[in-house]
């Protein structure tokens, strides 16, 4: 007459936004040349989900990872009721070297006004990553890294125990399209990240993991 043996169906996990990306997640990019050959039209997996704390508010960052092994990393951006993905890639020093040279990069952090750079070279690996000039937006700020997603949770009071403290300078481009992000960390290791900032329309099929 019963079934007291039959399990109950839990209900599939909708992914409706890239905002609600967890890890074990993926979706695709559109097909554009706005995007170097292994982004576009590629499907990326969310490898990490970690977390920037900031004095009056904090940033979720999804780690993902081609299907070739390269990382790239992605930011939601809200702008004026507009909501962007920001693309970013890690470049090494002999790399920075390669596009800005050493010396009008060291300006950054040598001039006590906020400065102005000039891209000296464009290689074409990082051709879409990047602008012709940028301009430092702020001062040099400090912020907290959690290697954890905080989504739904309480983050630590500001500047308490619990996350790795970094100095973040920013510079953009006359556009907004493009920028520099350098994180300054305790000890003085010195990471320069390129950001491709697009529409989030460009973000296509997303594709739900194991993650509840």
């Amino acid at each position: 007459m019963f079934n007291f043996f039959k399990s109950k169906k839990k209900p599939e996990r909708q992914l409706n936004h890239a905002s609600d990306l967890k890890k074990g997640d993926m979706f695709t990019v559109i097909d554009s040349f706005a995007y170097p050959s292994w982004l576009k039209g590629q499907t990326l997996h969310v490898i990490d989900v970690q977390t920037y704390q900031y004095q009056h508010s904090s940033d979720t960052e999804f780690v993902l990872e081609t299907n070739t092994g390269q990382v790239v990393f992605l930011q939601i951006e809200q702008n004026d009721g507009e909501q962007w993905a920001n693309f970013s890639i890690k470049i090494q020093r002999d790399e920075v070297e390669e596009i800005f040279g050493l010396d009008e990069f060291a300006r950054i952090f040598d001039e006590e006004s906020l400065t102005h750079i000039t891209v000296q070279n464009t290689p074409e690996r990082f051709m879409q990553f990047l602008a012709k000039s940028y301009q430092q937006s702020e001062s040099p700020y400090v912020c907290y890294f959690h290697n954890k997603d905080f989504r739904g949770q309480t983050l630590p009071r500001y500047e308490q125990e619990g996350g790795e403290p970094c100095e973040m300078i920013c510079l953009a481009s006359p556009d907004e399209g493009h920028s520099v992000n350098i994180e300054i960390w305790e000890g003085g290791e010195t990471e320069v990240s390129l950001t491709l900032t697009r529409p989030i329309s460009d973000i296509v099929d997303l594709f739900p993991g194991d993650a509840q």
